[in-house]
Parts: C-alpha cells; structure tokens; sequence
C-alpha cells in the first residue's frame, strides 16, 4: 500500500486546488508545525516540507512537473501491485523532464507512519483517543490492502471468465442466431403467449445465451476500468490517505 503524502495530501488541498486555496491551506498547517509552535523534533522537517510544498505548488511550471510526477508515480504504484506495465501518454521529452524533477521524490513526501508516529509522541489528545487513532490506522491500512487485492483478483477472474464464455459461446453464435430467427417468426405468426406456451425452455434458454455472450463481451470492459491506473488511484492511495487523515483527525 502506497502511504506517502504527497503535497497536495500534505495540504489537505485537491490537485485543483487554486492559489488562494493552497496559500490558506499552507498557513492552517504552518499554525500546527511551525517550530515556534510545535517543539517536536518533527515540526521543523514538516515546516521545510509544508514551505516545499508551498513553493511548488504556487509555482506553475513547477506544479506542471510535480503533477507529472505524481502521475509517473501512480503508474509504478499501479504496475507493483497489477503486474501490468501502463502505457503511459507522456511523450520522451516529458519523461526526460520529469525524471530530473523527481529523483528525489520520496524525500518529499511524509508517509502515514511517520505522520502517525508523531502524533502518538507529541498530540494533546488524550491517551484513549491515541490508541483508537493507532487501531484505526492499522484497520484503515488492512481494509484498502484487502479492498485492493478483491478488486484486483475479481479484475482478472473477470477476463479469464470473458475468454470462456465467448471461446464456448462464439462456436455456438450462429446456431442461437438461427434458433433466434425461428422464435422471431413464431412470435409473429402465432403471438407471443403462444410461442412461450409452447416453447418456452427453449425462449428462456436463447434468452440465457445471449446475455452470457453479453456479458462475456462486458467483463473486459469492466476489469480493464478496474484496473485503469486513475481508479487505482483513488479507490486506493486516496480512500487510504482520506481515513488515516481521519483516524489521526488531521485537520485540513
């Protein structure tokens, strides 16, 4: 599981986030770590990150390879845990460009557990209140693990349920079309309660067939949008920041 924030999760702003919005975002962290304030040993590296973070992100092209970054990171993230290489759209110049921006990426980014192990030393929250905070966070980090790997598993039984159907059924294709064609002329000459009267295993069964064949043409659809690097992205790394900001009760 990805626990890094990065800036913007370092903030408490969306990557939308305006100027302004970054800017208020940047004075309510610094009332809470700037070392004046805060006399933990962390607070003066959590000040230099939160005015790093200020500076890149009030800086367009800055922000512009920032982003760029963090995209190149969501993909290695992805490609970790999928298997997959994701062919990403960023051209070779971009690519060359950004690697010089983020060779130290990691360094920038504060992760969960160390934001986790100062506020178990230093928050004014009471003992009780720390150790719902600490179960919290070990659940919430379990919970998107395990969401992560069903999601993952279900994509890929999906495709390999996709490939039966439609290698069984496809054989089978022209046979239903034609058993389809004869329903459609009874139900024409006869009516419809009659043909089902009738007929009706065999209408239910075409019937049964054809929404097989349609949903052995779905599956890939859906495991390919489960496995997409965005929806990786925020059903995991966000749903996971976003309850361990809560858990901690980080304020924004």
């Amino acid at each position: 599981m990805d626990s890094k924030m990065n800036y913007y999760e370092l903030l408490g702003v969306e990557r939308t986030a305006s100027k302004e919005e970054i800017q208020k975002a940047y004075k309510n962290q610094m009332k809470k770590w700037h070392p004046d304030i805060n006399k933990s040993t962390e607070a003066p590296k959590m000040a230099i990150k939160l005015n790093e973070a200020k500076a890149v992100l009030l800086d367009d092209d800055k922000r512009r390879s920032y982003d760029l970054s963090l995209d190149q990171d969501i993909n290695e993230s992805y490609n970790k845990y999928t298997g997959r290489e994701q062919t990403n759209n960023y051209t070779n110049t971009q690519n060359s460009h950004t690697n010089t921006q983020t060779d130290n990426i990691d360094d920038d980014m504060v992760t969960k557990w160390e934001y986790l192990k100062e506020y178990m030393k230093y928050s004014k929250d009471p003992l009780p209140r720390k150790i719902l905070a600490w179960i919290g966070v070990y659940l919430e980090t379990f919970l998107c693990f395990l969401i992560k790997i069903i999601l993952i598993g279900f994509a890929y039984l999906s495709s390999a349920g996709s490939n039966i159907i439609l290698s069984i059924f496809s054989r089978l294709f022209p046979f239903a079309c034609l058993i389809l064609v004869f329903l459609m002329y009874l139900i024409n000459d006869q009516g419809f309660d009659k043909v089902m009267e009738t007929n009706g295993p065999l209408a239910i069964g075409i019937a049964i067939f054809f929404g097989l064949y349609v949903l052995g043409l779905f599956l890939p659809i859906l495991a390919r949008a489960i496995l997409s690097p965005k929806t990786f992205y925020v059903l995991y790394n966000k749903i996971d920041i976003t309850l361990f900001k809560w858990c901690v009760g980080y304020k924004d």
